[in-house]
C-alpha cells in the first residue's frame, strides 16, 4: 500500500511538472517576437472524427486572436500550446454554425483561465446578435460559477464578450479592425453569397503576414488583400467529387440531398481556384482548410492537389488540426 501511495504521489508530481512546463512554453509565444499561426479547426460542417470545425489562432506581440470558433475548436485551442488566458479577440468571418459554435466555450474558458476584462468579438454587421445570443445561453452558467468560486476569483465584469461590428466603406476596400502591440488586423469582403457580408482577415506583424479567407468562392478581392502574404489559409471544396456525389444522390432518388450538394458548389472555391488566387497574390505558402469532402481516407488528399502545382508554384499544405507555423520577424 505504501509503495502504491508513493507511486501515486510521484505520478501526480510529474503531471504537475508537465503542466507547469507546458504553461511556460505557452507564455513564451507571447513575447518571442514571432508571428505564430496554429490551426485549431480544419474541418467543415461535415462530420469528421479527426478535425474540429473552423478556427485559426494567431499569437503575436502579446495578442492572442482566434479567427472563427467552430464546434470542437476550443479543445484544440486548449491542447495546442495556446496561452488561453491571453486571448484578446475573436474575429468572426461570418455566422454559419461551423464558424461560431464554440464562441460560448471561448468566452467561458478564457474567463475561467484568468482573462480579466471583457472579450472583444469582431465581425460583420449582425455580430451583436451572435454575442447576445451566446451571452443569454451561458448566463446561468456564469451565475453558477460565481456562486461556487466567488466573484473575487471570477470577476463578473470579465465574464462577458463585447461585440465590435466591423463595417466596410465599400466592397473593394479593407477596414482596420485594430492595430495594437505591433499586430495589425484588417477585414475585407469575400464572396459567400447569399451570406452577406462575409469577411476574410489579414494579420500583419513585423513584416510577416497571414491571410484567412473564411468561406468564399473565387474572389478577386481576396487576391487583392492577400498580396505578398506569407500564408494564405483558404477554404476549398473538391467540386468534381461533389458533382459526382450530387449525381449519385439524384440517381438514388434523394433529390433533396442532390440539391443541397449542388447548392454549396456556388459559394466555395475549388483547389485550383484557390491556387489561382494564391498565384495572383504571389503568396509564399497556400494552406488548404475547411476541406469538403473530409480527407478520409488519406488517399483522398490527391483530389485536393490535382492540378494545383500547374497553377501555383509555391508551397501547398493540407492543414491538420494542431498544425503550427512560426514566422520569424523581418523588421
Amino acid at each position: 500500500m505504501k509503495k502504491l501511495l508513493v507511486g501515486l504521489v510521484v505520478g501526480l508530481l510529474m503531471m504537475v511538472g508537465a503542466v507547469s512546463a507546458q504553461q511556460q512554453a505557452d507564455i513564451a509565444m507571447l513575447s518571442d517576437g514571432q508571428l505564430h499561426v496554429v490551426m485549431c479547426g480544419t474541418g467543415s460542417p461535415l462530420a469528421d472524427a479527426t478535425r474540429a470545425s473552423s478556427c485559426v489562432a494567431v499569437v503575436a506581440g502579446g495578442e492572442v486572436v482566434l479567427i472563427d470558433v467552430g464546434p470542437g475548436s476550443w479543445r484544440q485551442v486548449a491542447v495546442n500550446r495556446i496561452p488561453t488566458a491571453a486571448v484578446s479577440a475573436v474575429l468572426l468571418t461570418h455566422f454559419h454554425s461551423d464558424h461560431i459554435g464554440d464562441l460560448g466555450e471561448a468566452v467561458t474558458q478564457t474567463w475561467l483561465g484568468g482573462r480579466a476584462k471583457p472579450l472583444e468579438v469582431f465581425g460583420p454587421p449582425g455580430v451583436e446578435k451572435i454575442v447576445a445570443g451566446f451571452a443569454q445561453a451561458f448566463s446561468q452558467d456564469v451565475e453558477y460559477r460565481i456562486a461556487h468560486h466567488t466573484e473575487a476569483m471570477l470577476p463578473r465584469a470579465a465574464a462577458v464578450a463585447v461585440a465590435r461590428e466591423v463595417k466596410l466603406k465599400n466592397d473593394a476596400e479593407a477596414a482596420v479592425v485594430f492595430d495594437r502591440n505591433g499586430l495589425k488586423v484588417t477585414a475585407f469582403k469575400v464572396e459567400h453569397d447569399p451570406v452577406k457580408p462575409a469577411y476574410g482577415y489579414r494579420l500583419d506583424y513585423k513584416g510577416r503576414s497571414v491571410v484567412i479567407s473564411g468561406d468564399t468562392a473565387k474572389s478577386a478581392n481576396l487576391a487583392k488583400h492577400a498580396a505578398g502574404a506569407d500564408l494564405l489559409i483558404h477554404d476549398v471544396l473538391a467540386k468534381d467529387v461533389m458533382i459526382m456525389a450530387a449525381a449519385n444522390a439524384e440517381r438514388s432518388g434523394d433529390k433533396r440531398r442532390a440539391k443541397l450538394v449542388r447548392d454549396i458548389l456556388t459559394y466555395h472555391a475549388s483547389p485550383t481556384e484557390a491556387a489561382e488566387i494564391a498565384n495572383e497574390a504571389k503568396v509564399e505558402t497556400l494552406v488548404f482548410t475547411h476541406m469538403v469532402p473530409p480527407l478520409n481516407p488519406p488517399v483522398t488528399e490527391q483530389m485536393f492537389l490535382r492540378g494545383v502545382a500547374d497553377i501555383f508554384k509555391g508551397k501547398v499544405v493540407l492543414a491538420k488540426d494542431g498544425m503550427r507555423f512560426d514566422l520569424t520577424a523581418k523588421n
